[in-house]
């Protein structure tokens, strides 16, 4: 609003009129400005001219006191009597003179001051008149000597005082010659653009009067038929099309209403459409039957209101189209697409028939297994089962493909939109390619990026097809290597995701020039009689038509000899509510250290990944040299997880390595293929656990939670608790470390369990029931190992480590191991800081207690550490 009266004077300045009204107005106010400069300049001449008077007045004056001044001295010369008659008169004179010249110099000071010293010198000569006459001549010089320096103050006044009035005077002059200057350039400037206005408006009339003849022109030259008409209907101009086409006769030129042109139904019609669009304020289309030269046509017709600048509407317009041609061909198409209809219906009841006989076979097949599936079968059976399940509906999936092309292709296929879960649709079709894969040993890896949401709205069956084109080509043209499944977003508004999957091999590539091709139905790259690999090629042109179903677009990128990748993108609605859950109920898992052994480094990447994500810190190592270079580092882990194939060596021998040095974490076997029974046995002995490539997200959770984490009510999870683990260390430890174990313990179920488990590892531990009665039992026997409860009676673990570590010598005190069920980690600060060496939580597990065990002997019986 600040700047409305400027934007408006602006806005208005564009007409010519305003142009010279604000020149007039310019012109109008610089002279209003000069008079006011030359009335200040008059003013300031006058007052000028009044000091510059007046300062002639006092300097006439002093020359008037100067001459009196020398009259005294004359008549002193010829006069002895100093008091003489003509003397005192001049005196007289004088005084009256000086007077005079005091009120003329009133307003400065320093004239007073020497009118005052005159005054004084004149009172002097007549009060002491000897005096006078003995001072001859000397008063009447500082006398004279002062109306001098009055005069000489006075020219300098004077001067001072032209020199002002000069400078006034150039001043207005210039500033005259300025506003001058100015009104000239403001008549010029107001003249040039006068005149570029005059051209500006002769050359917009030439431009009007050329865009009119030009508009008249497309006008005549339109295939439709165009009026323009007043409020009423009646035409007030029209193209030669319109004279054509509705006024062949003379009345009908003479009288161009619409009752004439069209009849009386016709016109009430288009009135009432006039009507309507003067009410709208818009354009009305509508069809109608008009007669042209006695025969009836179709007419598309527009009805547009013209507004004027003020918003008034003047005038109405209409456009009438003949459209009896398109109307034919309409009739036509409606009638052929009757008939494809016709057929196509046809179409669908053949498809239908074919789709249930080829369904009913499937059904009993994929119906049985589910049965067999239910029945009594153990873990191996029942997964081989599971797999012929999914296969067999992989198998119709496929079976549907040519079903589904063809209903692609009558517009009959739809999508079935609901919420699944991403991560189990992808598991769920690498499951079915799994033992295809180990055949050929191929891994199949997945990477699903964090902001990919947990569920979407989608068709699964769809989505799980076009995974299953894709990845069976990937498979059916690699031989060694991988395929590699990611999926991660690429944009995101709301709740809609747009997500990018990828499905990369190490196959044998595909040629630039038939790329294009691929997505071509019935296309295949070989085409020769001899081709290696089969197929109808259907799958890729269905997964591309799926595709575009879900709002995506695929697309092919290549090289031969390094693989492929096929890339597409789908919208979908999801949300990630299951995944923030997910992330908190793995916070125990935090700070466990993982060691994983995979010569493939994209699994092994896609591995770590995976457990860093539950917060697990891992350390990777893509060979047996290396992971055993990383135990010698002291890289104590919590859990190893082994690939069976590995160049050199399976993960067994390796496992098998690790046990021979006396590292005795938990381990998990990794294989991409079913272990024959003798490796299954020893496996057995070995690991804690075993994983199936691909490695599912839920798999790998469930058991790094068993071996690792802890449940609800503070108990350890399943992990490697088994005797024959025990049977398998118990030479191991007896062998190279002879220790003497006391165990403190005041609960009499958890000393019987500690008695056994030690004893077989090939021990005979010594029991008391409290810290006093441990004291008791160091003093009498030599003992050098203790697990020390921390919680009994009389005396309670941390006190009775204290007393031995401030009593006992140094030489003989034992090594002592907190074994405790409290786990916190301030629980185990406060042990070590007791005086404990080490710690291991309840309930025991097995590994822990022999990685603490070996700790201790090489710290006991350092001769004897591996």
């Amino acid at each position: 609003m600040k700047f409305s009266f400027l934007e408006k004077i602006k806005e208005k300045s564009q007409f010519l009129q305003w142009k010279v009204l604000i020149g007039f107005f310019s012109l109008t106010l610089l002279l209003i400005i000069a008079s006011l400069i030359s009335l200040y300049g008059m003013i300031e001449l006058k007052d000028s001219g009044v000091m510059i008077e007046h300062t002639f007045t006092v300097i006439e004056e002093i020359d008037q006191c100067k001459s009196i001044t020398r009259e005294i001295g004359i008549a002193q010369a010829y006069t002895e009597d100093a008091a003489s008659e003509n003397t005192r008169s001049l005196f007289s004179n004088l005084k009256s003179e000086i007077k005079i010249l005091q009120n003329l110099t009133k307003d400065n000071q320093i004239q007073q001051v020497r009118i005052l010293g005159i005054s004084n010198l004149i009172t002097t000569a007549e009060k002491q008149p000897g005096s006078f006459e003995s001072k001859k001549g000397i008063i009447l010089i500082e006398i004279a000597e002062l109306l001098n320096n009055m005069q000489e103050e006075e020219l300098r006044l004077l001067n001072s005082r032209n020199a002002t009035n000069t400078l006034r005077g150039t001043r207005v002059a210039y500033s005259l010659l300025t506003l001058v200057i100015v009104s000239f350039l403001v008549v010029g400037y107001g003249s040039y653009a006068v005149q570029k206005d005059i051209k500006e408006k002769r050359r917009i009339t030439d431009r009007l009067i050329e865009s009119e003849s030009r508009l008249l022109s497309i006008l005549d030259n339109l295939p439709s038929a165009f009026c323009m008409m007043d409020l009423e209907g009646r035409a007030l101009f029209h193209n030669q099309v319109f004279a054509n086409r509705f006024l062949g006769s003379k009345d009908k030129r003479q009288d161009m209403g619409l009752e004439n042109l069209f009849g009386s139904e016709k016109a009430q019609f288009i009135s009432t459409i006039i009507t309507k669009s003067l009410e709208k304020l818009g354009p009305l289309d509508f069809e109608l039957d008009l007669i042209v030269s006695d025969e009836e046509k179709t007419f598309y017709c527009v009805i547009v209101p013209l507004v004027d600048l003020e918003g008034e509407v003047y005038s109405v317009c209409g456009l009438f189209t003949d459209i009896s041609v398109r109307k034919n061909y309409e009739h036509d198409l409606k009638k052929a697409k009757e008939e494809a209809e016709k057929a196509n219906r046809a179409k669908s009841e053949f498809l239908a028939m074919m789709s249930h006989e080829i369904r009913t076979p499937m059904n009993g097949v994929i119906g049985m297994t589910e049965l067999l599936i239910d029945s009594n079968l153990n873990k191996e059976q029942k997964e081989y089962a599971e797999i012929i399940q999914k296969s067999g509906e992989s198998l119709l999936n496929i079976i549907n493909d040519i079903l589904d092309y063809s209903k692609i292709e009558s517009g009959t296929l739809s999508l079935e939109i609901r919420e699944f879960s991403v991560i189990e649709t992808i598991e769920e079709v690498l499951d079915l390619f799994r033992s295809r894969a180990a055949q050929k040993q191929i891994d199949l890896v997945y990477y699903l990026d964090p902001n990919v949401p947990d569920r979407i709205l989608c068709d699964s069956l769809r989505l799980k097809q076009i995974f299953i084109n894709l990845i069976g080509n990937a498979l059916k043209f690699t031989e060694q290597g991988e395929i590699f499944l990611s999926a991660e977003v690429s944009k995101l508004e709301g709740n809609l995701y747009t997500i990018l999957f990828a499905i990369r091999d190490t196959g044998i590539g595909i040629p630039n020039e038939k790329q294009k091709e691929l997505f071509q139905p019935f296309y295949q790259v070989d085409t020769s009689s001899t081709r290696r690999y089969g197929g109808t090629g259907l799958g890729l042109s269905i997964s591309s038509r799926l595709i575009e179903m879900m709002g995506g677009v695929i697309w092919v990128e290549s090289e031969i000899g390094i693989g492929t990748t096929f890339s597409f993108y789908i919208q979908v609605e999801g949300n990630n509510q299951a995944k923030n859950k997910e992330k908190a109920a793995n916070s125990e898992l935090e700070n466990k250290k993982v060691l994983i052994l995979d010569d493939n480094p994209t699994n092994l990447r896609i591995l770590a990944y995976q457990l860093q994500i539950l917060g697990l810190i891992t350390f990777s190592a893509k060979s047996k040299e290396e992971a055993l270079n990383l135990l010698d580092l002291d890289i104590m882990p919590d859990l190893g997880i082994l690939d069976y194939n590995l160049p050199g060596n399976t993960g067994i021998e390796i496992a098998q390595e690790i046990r021979k040095r006396n590292f005795h974490f938990p381990l998990v076997l990794l294989s991409s293929s079913f272990l024959d029974p003798k490796d299954k046995e020893i496996a057995g002995e070995l690991f804690a656990g075993e994983l199936s490539k691909p490695v599912k997200k839920k798999d790998i959770e469930r058991i790094v939670t068993e071996i690792l984490a802890e449940d609800e009510s503070g108990t350890k999870a399943k992990a490697n608790t088994r005797s024959s683990y025990l049977a398998s260390q118990k030479e191991i430890l007896s062998s190279q470390f002879p220790f003497k174990i006391m165990v403190a313990e005041d609960n009499e179920i958890n000393q019987t369990l500690a008695k056994r488990i030690i004893q077989k590892l090939g021990y005979e531990p010594f029991i008391v029931p409290n810290g006093k009665e441990a004291l008791i039992a160091l003093r009498e026997k030599k003992i050098n190992l203790i697990f020390m409860d921390v919680h009994m009676p009389e005396m309670d673990g941390l006190q009775a480590t204290q007393v031995i570590r401030n009593t006992w010598p140094v030489e003989s005190q034992p090594y002592i191991i907190a074994m405790t069920a409290a786990a916190m980690q301030g629980d185990r600060d406060l042990c070590l800081r007791a005086g404990m060496n080490d710690y291991i939580s309840k309930p025991i597990v097995f590994e822990e207690l022999v990685h603490v065990m070996r700790k201790a002997g090489n710290t006991l019986f350092p001769k004897s550490k591996a």
